[in-house]
């Protein structure tokens, strides 16, 4: 479609350029002069002598709103091959881009050739696929000639261009929510997967610490332990004692007592 368009452009700026010939009236005859040879040099291919020749036209008339307008038809022409990438292509398109923008300012003054400046600063933002702005100067052509044929169609073609990169950009959004919602519903399942086995290990953790834990004693019971074991250790002694009385006397541990 790109390519259609391209090749309807460059066919309609050969036509303007045809019909602004009659326009050429309003200037002294030797700037006419040098608009027509420009003209017959543009139609024939020669752009970089065309140019030369508009140049001359507006040295005469510098005020003069055909040679600028077909001055920079030329530049656009010029700087608009793909296959040239150099800084002057580029300058000359730049160039011819300002000339439509001073004549596409003359909507009261030059209506009919406003509307043609207006209609190729749409060609020059529809290549560089500025869409939303290639609308605007559509719709400026359109309004300055309803009855421009070609800038309907290239209108009708830039909508569409729209259209399709709007549902573009709707669905890479779409998609961008789906793996967002994803991304935060897997962090929302890790998050309860830790939490349960955060709670799963304290309470892991819980039951080992009260597994370790030894019983609460109170004064008393200690004192009845501590107590008891003085005793058995009393007994203790007195039975070695006693043994050993025996050892030292001779005497049977088994006689009465009177």
């Amino acid at each position: 479609m790109k390519r259609y368009l391209l090749t309807w452009i460059i066919a309609s700026l050969a036509l303007c350029c045809c019909s602004i010939n009659l326009s050429a009236q309003e200037s002294t005859r030797k700037e006419r002069n040098y608009i027509t040879e420009g003209n017959k040099l543009y139609n024939d291919g020669k752009y970089r002598q065309a140019l030369l020749k508009y140049q001359e036209a507006l040295k005469i008339n510098p005020s003069s709103p055909v040679a600028r307008y077909n001055l920079g038809l030329s530049q656009i022409r010029l700087g608009s091959n793909p296959s040239d990438t150099t800084s002057t292509a580029k300058q000359f398109l730049e160039n011819g881009t300002k000339a439509m923008e001073q004549i596409a300012g003359m909507a009261n003054e030059k209506p009919e050739l406003a509307s043609r400046a207006n209609y190729n600063l749409g060609n020059i933002a529809f290549n560089s696929e500025d869409y939303s702005k290639a609308l605007g100067f559509y719709k400026q052509a359109l309004r300055l000639n309803p009855a421009d044929d070609s800038a309907r169609r290239n209108l009708r073609i830039t909508q569409l261009k729209l259209q399709n990169q709007n549902q573009d950009k709707d669905q890479n959004q779409d998609q961008n929510q789906d793996q967002n919602q994803d991304q935060n519903k897997d962090q929302d399942q890790n998050k309860d997967q830790n939490k349960d086995q955060n709670q799963d290990r304290n309470k892991d953790q819980n039951q080992e610490n009260k597994q370790n834990q030894q019983p609460d004693i109170n004064k008393q019971t200690a004192d009845q332990i501590l107590k008891a074991m003085e005793n058995k250790e009393n007994q203790t002694r007195a039975r070695v004692s006693g043994q050993q009385g025996d050892k030292s006397t001779g005497r049977n541990r088994s006689r009465k007592n009177w």
